[in-house]
Formats: C-alpha cells, structure tokens, sequence
C-alpha cells in the first residue's frame, strides 16, 4: 500500500513537465569501445542466421525470416504447444477493455514465407550504451547482491550503484506457470539507459543458483533503439550474474529462446496503448511447462518457448518455487535526484481505473494437469516515497486476484 499521496492535479502536472522533456530530447552518452564491442556482437549474430527473406513493419522494425527448425541443434525436433485454447476476459460495462494488437497482426502487414518465423534486426545506429557488451545483455548488471524483503524471498539487486525500484509481489509456491492481464502504457522513461516494465516471473533457487523465466511489456530505449514499449522475454540461469547463449538475456539477444509464433514476437510493439482518462488496453501474458519446455502465450497465441534443458534440477527443471507479478523501473543513477522514470502510467496505485496501472486475474498453475490457483502473492515497495502497489489479492470479485501498481518517481 503506498504511504506517500499526492493529488491528482500536481500528477497532471509534472506528467506535462515529464513529456516536455521527452520532446526536448535526451543524451546518450557512450563510449566508443563499448559500443563497438556491442555492434560487432549483433553483426557476428546475424550471419548466424540462414535468412530467406526481409520485411519491414509499419513502424519500420526489419524483420529477418529464418526456417523454424534453424533456430534448433541440428537432430532436435520443434516442440508442440499446448492444445488448449484461451478466451481473453476483455470484461464489460464501465470497465471493458481492449487487447493491444501488434504489429504482424496489422491489415495488410506483410509476413514471412510458410514455415519461417520473424527475427528483429536491431537498428544498431540508434543502440548507444555507457556499458560493456556482458551489461547491455544483461536485466541487472553482474555485480549483484541478494536482498531479503521478508524471513523468506529475496530479490537480487545490482551493486554497481544503479537502483532497482519497485511495486512488487510474489508467491513462494510450488508451481507450473502463471498468467494474469498487464494494462499497457506507454510510459515516461527518464534517460536512455534506463527502463520501466511490468511482467510476470517464475523463479527457483537462491543467490547465483537462482533461475527465473520473465516476460511483460517494457520500454528501454538502450536495448530496443526507440522509446515505446515493447513486448519482452527474459530468463536467467545464474542468479543474473552471467549473460550470454545458454545463460541469460533478453529476447532473442542470446540463445535460448525458441520462436514459435509467425506473428507475435519478442520485441514486438504494440498498440494502442492505454489512456489516461480514456480508452484502456491490456496484454494478456501466459508461462507453462509442458512436456519438458516453458511456453509463453500472449493474448491467447502461443509465442515460443525456453527448453527446460536450459535449467537444471534444482532450478526451472521440473517446476517454480515462486511466481511474481511487478512493476520494476532503473535508476541509472546519473542525476543527483532520483529519476523521474514512470513506472506502470506514472500515476499512485490509489487513483484507480484508467488513470492507474494495474495487473488483474492473477493465477499460477498448480498442478502438472494445467489446473489454476488464485494467485495470493504479498506486496512490497522499494520506495514508497516514490512507486507503489496496492494489492488485493485473492479477491472474488469480477477481477479475481489484481493489483494497481506505479508511480512518478521523483519527478
């Protein structure tokens, strides 16, 4: 529950301010060896890719269409999705919502050849980082610590001076997936190497042993090139403290990740996104393990999955230990205030429908058989003062398990 309220009308406000110098543009600032290190490692990673064909989206994202099967060892056979279906609760009256669309799903968006799936290739004039390559991979940096935000779960933290903050719950339970609806927005994200997100999270084990499998929507123009949110994957296997194929990163950045879906696609934009005061959006997001892989769903399509054989025994394996759902913003420490990043719409969890951002119908997968569980997860803020969450878990209205989530920041 957030401690600190501020009114309605200093929101609008300093929202207006925060947009203003959106327009007025922000500085990246880099350092050539970085940066070269980095657009080398994306070159060298595409040549990599046996590419039948190139499109462009109508936001102008280039597309590299490959054959599903290259993406797998040779000898290894695609996996198949679960069989079930999904019915978006869109809900009604006063409240009804939208699914954001992305992009390939566009009248008239043009896809690759039957049998290919969709690979982003990154605009690399418009990455610039202060990091190394093994920082940009990575969600945390690699000098962390584990912090303890009760007797029994810890978050890991990055040491390198960067602040983590967030309007966070979990779970620590035995489970097989999670889902639940994100309301998207497009946020105000401060500086370049800065982000906000909200997702969901399955994780098992503790310190460097830790593994978590992740995925939401999140705008982070150091990674994506642009500032407007983008649908996102991410997993770990080492507690964040390595990157690289078989060990972490985002998307499609790293191997690991196995595209499934000839539409939808990590890094992905979507639209429209939500409204403050108006028409509300939300992204329906889905984890499953079946048959020995970790399927993720967005808006009723199966996407792609992470192999279990990325985890080991007592990691991601077999099943989770814990599921969160959060709001999470950077830091990056650049100013001698705090950021003015937005995290979920900008606005206290307290101001409610369609000025605040939230995440409803929070389940987790309690039986290997694909049977669901309302999610009852415990709330905490890192800084109060800044973001929040207000949680009402467990609850047996039309919006089952939620949550509202955000705030401005400093600004």
């Amino acid at each position: 529950m957030s401690t600190l309220k501020k009114s309605p009308e200093n929101d609008e406000k300093k929202e207006n301010l925060r947009r203003t110098l959106r327009k007025s543009g922000r500085i990246t600032v880099d350092t050539k060896k970085n940066k070269a290190e980095i657009l080398e490692y994306f070159r060298s990673r595409r040549t990599k890719l046996e590419i039948v064909k190139t499109t462009k989206t109508p936001s102008g994202q280039i597309l590299d269409w490959v054959p599903i099967e290259s993406q797998l060892p040779k000898g290894q056979k695609l996996a198949t999705p679960p069989s079930e279906s999904f019915t978006l609760d869109l809900g009604s009256g006063r409240q009804k919502v939208k699914a954001v669309e992305f992009e390939l799903e566009y009248k008239g968006a043009e896809l690759g050849p039957e049998g290919t799936v969709p690979i982003v290739r990154r605009d690399l004039s418009k990455i610039g980082s202060l990091k190394t390559l093994n920082e940009h991979l990575s969600k945390h940096g690699h000098k962390t610590y584990e912090m303890y935000i009760n007797d029994r779960d810890s978050i890991h933290v990055p040491a390198d001076g960067t602040a983590h903050e967030y309007g966070y719950s979990s779970q620590l339970v035995t489970c097989y997936g999670a889902d639940g609806n994100l309301s998207a927005f497009d946020p105000y994200v401060h500086r370049s190497d800065e982000f906000s997100l909200l997702q969901v999270a399955l994780a098992r084990g503790t310190g460097s042993s830790k593994q978590t499998i992740e995925a939401g929507w999140q705008e982070y123009r150091d990674l994506y090139g642009d500032w407007v949110p983008h649908l996102f994957v991410f997993y770990t296997t080492n507690g964040y403290t390595k990157s690289g194929d078989n060990k972490g990163g985002y998307n499609r950045d790293v191997d690991g990740w196995i595209q499934y879906s000839n539409v939808v696609y990590p890094e992905a934009t979507s639209s429209p996104n939500s409204v403050r005061g108006g028409a509300q959006y939300i992204m329906q997001i889905k984890y499953q393990l079946y048959k020995g892989n970790w399927w993720f769903c967005c808006n009723g399509r199966w996407i792609g999955y992470y192999p279990a054989s990325l985890f080991n025994a007592t990691g991601l394996r077999n099943k989770a230990d814990k599921v969160a759902f959060y709001g999470e913003i950077v830091d990056s420490g650049n100013d001698s205030i705090s950021s003015w990043t937005d995290m979920g719409s900008g606005h206290w969890p307290d101001q409610g429908w369609k000025k605040s951002a939230y995440m409803q119908n929070l389940r987790y997968q309690s039986g290997v058989n694909g049977s669901m569980s309302r999610y009852n997860g415990s709330p905490w803020e890192s800084n109060p003062g800044e973001y929040g969450i207000e949680a009402h878990f467990n609850d047996g209205g039309s919006w089952n398990s939620h949550c509202w989530v955000g705030g401005p920041g400093g600004g």
